[in-house]
């Protein structure tokens, strides 16, 4: 149903563009396909500016570099910087944590013992939290008791507002059969998230991206969306491969008195 047909029906709406894993490198030579991944971040930002209807808010959902320099986090926020509404961000695994705080100007949660970036914003009537799930010792997912208790205490503060979290690693089970498969340091942190989630009903949507391909599952009665990444060239999914855009992002409505709507917004 396409965004005016969904004003109509149920009025206000709160719109979310989210993107995901655009490994953006600087070009060294005209080898490899960082020319192909600028393209696709700037060729995504224009079309979102010139959409019909303009999304609320943007957000990363992560990797928004390859190899954490300084360098290409200043290059991918002089493509970001050009979008006309406001965005947000959460790191990947491929990221560093501290040269994104430095140069996009964020600031971390720091405690005696630990230090990660999460944090919440109000759009609308709604909540975004981020979720960071990021950690230097390998590319798996990190949910230790510290994030998960910061984490909680961002749900508590407004308890009644309709909340979406957006993160890098999806905190669920990817497989339909058995064996568990999960993207995760350890599966009891992907346990302890939806515990998290099993009590906070005002929870409406978990976003993510990092495996590659598109997503959908459930934690509890909460929907997840997993992204693909904006470029093909990225795409590790071989049976959608062939049908999938050169470059497209997610464009999510959200309503209080629907479930939330999801359309893949192609860009040419």
């Amino acid at each position: 149903m396409s965004i005016r047909k969904l004003r109509n029906k149920f009025g206000q709406l709160m719109l979310i563009a989210q993107l995901t894993d655009t490994h953006i490198t600087v070009p060294e030579n005209e080898i490899g396909d960082c020319y192909v991944k600028l393209e696709a971040l700037r060729n995504c930002v224009s079309a979102i500016n010139k959409l019909d209807t303009a999304p609320d808010v943007v957000i990363h959902t992560g990797d928004l570099v390859h190899n954490g320099s300084d360098e290409e986090y200043r290059l991918t926020k002089s493509i970001m910087d050009e979008l006309r509404a406001p965005y947000f961000i959460t790191p990947g695994n491929r990221d560093s944590v501290t040269a994104l705080i430095k140069n996009f100007s964020l600031h971390s949660y720091q405690s005696a013992e630990t230090a990660f970036f999460q944090y919440s914003t109000n759009v609308l009537g709604y909540r975004l939290i981020a979720s960071d799930t990021s950690t230097e010792n390998n590319n798996l997912g990190f949910l230790d008791f510290q994030r998960l208790a910061h984490l909680d205490n961002l749900l508590n503060e407004q308890p009644e507002r309709s909340t979406v979290i957006f993160m890098h690693h999806p905190p669920i089970n990817l497989s339909s059969s058995e064996p568990l498969k999960h993207e995760y340091d350890s599966y009891r942190m992907v346990k302890n998230f939806s515990e998290i989630i099993d009590r906070n009903p005002q929870v409406v949507a978990i976003l993510c991206g990092h495996i590659h391909r598109s997503f959908t599952g459930w934690i509890n009665a909460t929907p997840l969306v997993a992204v693909p990444p904006l470029s093909r060239v990225l795409n590790r999914d071989p049976d959608s491969y062939s049908s999938t855009p050169n470059t497209a992002f997610y464009l999510h409505a959200f309503s209080t008195t629907a479930p939330v709507n999801t359309e893949v917004i192609v860009v040419h």
